[in-house]
């Protein structure tokens, strides 16, 4: 076994990618906070106008729903990297020490975290991505198999929530705003494990595949992924934005086929995504290596997104989660992301880890030495 992975020897790619995940993190969790009102479609406020219904419909056919499995395919990619150079048991502890950290996030800030999910999943497909255990295309299948069952799972879901996707924001005081929390971390834990299981199979296979590892040789591929991927991501995310935006409201059997075809346009628009940021990692721009280099602190900015957002939005703090519109909570997003990548990017170059990265790695190789 080799210890891990060096700041000097990491893909830039993956790295570009994990920063710019953050910034569609980050708007994809801020109507979340939105509470004390009517709620509506996948958590967003009801009765959106104006700038508000513009904003949902495009975060709901380019963001929601779709970061998620990106982020899976990412810790896909990062598995596969790991069970090349560490056995199995190296792969369930990583899988292990996510779950802990998954959970003192969860019952701590946000029960709407979702490193614990992808830990279970580690934790669960481990023998399955050691080295030689199963062929890409098996992998692939199974991916395939999981998505369908959670798409269909998604059907179910097809009206108005009514009440927010994480209620303890709204918790009156401290002690609520705890107690409440285990319920809804457990929850979110397994359904997220589900809907983001065949995104991680499946960034095991890009990550054996190489393709992140040397984009401008897989600029075709890439481009067919952004595209094809993409394109299918708005067009079956559409009609769940439009009713999001209160411009229809799809009821039955229409509106269980509309959610489930959110939810299989997630797939989609990920991997579109994913083939976008590679396209970028593939050229040169101005910010590219300073949000590449934030990427190597993406678990602890994504941490520190939920403590400005409940600073900010929930009622035992800042409170602004009962009067926010989702424009603001929104740009509030951005805003975090922006200072979180000049930071954590300055930090990066200057050859320090992040805070939590470091736990990571040193909980997954005991003995492994500093660097």
């Amino acid at each position: 076994m080799t210890g891990p992975t060096g700041l000097a020897t990491r893909k830039t790619t993956p790295d570009l990618a994990r920063g710019l995940l953050l910034v569609l993190i980050a708007v994809a969790n801020a109507h979340l906070y939105l509470v004390d009102r009517p709620i509506g479609y996948r958590g967003y406020p009801a009765g959106l106008s104006g700038a508000d219904a513009v904003v949902a419909v495009v975060q709901m056919v380019l963001v929601d729903g779709r970061v998620f499995p990106l982020f899976a395919a990412l810790v896909g990619y990062g598995v596969a990297r790991l069970a090349e150079r560490a056995p199995e048991a190296v792969v369930r502890r990583r899988g292990l020490v996510l779950i802990g950290i998954g959970a003192l996030h969860g019952l701590l800030l946000f029960p709407g975290d979702i490193i614990g999910a992808y830990g279970l999943v580690i934790l669960l497909m481990a023998p399955a991505v050691a080295v030689g255990a199963s062929s890409s295309r098996g992998l692939l299948a199974v991916a395939g198999a999981i998505a369908a069952f959670a798409v269909l799972l998604s059907s179910g879901a097809s009206g108005p929530q009514g009440v927010p996707t994480v209620p303890s924001i709204a918790a009156p005081t401290l002690g609520a705003f705890l107690a409440a929390h285990p319920t809804e971390w457990l929850a979110t834990t397994i359904f997220s494990a589900l809907l983001t299981a065949p995104a991680v199979l499946v960034g095991v296979v890009i990550g054996r595949s190489g393709t992140l590892d040397d984009p401008a040789a897989h600029r075709r591929r890439l481009a067919l992924w952004a595209v094809g991927g993409l394109l299918a991501g708005v067009a079956l995310g559409l009609p769940l934005a439009l009713a999001v935006a209160g411009w229809w409201a799809p009821t039955g059997a229409v509106g269980a086929v509309v959610a489930a075809a959110h939810v299989a346009g997630g797939y989609a628009g990920a991997l579109g995504l994913l083939g976008l940021m590679g396209l970028l990692g593939s050229v040169s721009w101005p910010g590219r290596d300073l949000v590449a280099a934030a990427g190597t602190w993406s678990m602890t900015l994504y941490l520190s997104q939920s403590v400005v957002f409940v600073a900010v939005f929930a009622t035992i703090a800042g409170g602004r989660g009962s009067t926010a519109s989702l424009t603001t909570a929104t740009l509030v997003g951005l805003a975090t992301w922006l200072v979180g990548v000049l930071v954590a990017g300055l930090l990066a170059r200057g050859g320090h880890r992040g805070p939590f990265e470091l736990l990571v790695r040193r909980l997954t190789y005991p003995r492994a030495a500093p660097g």
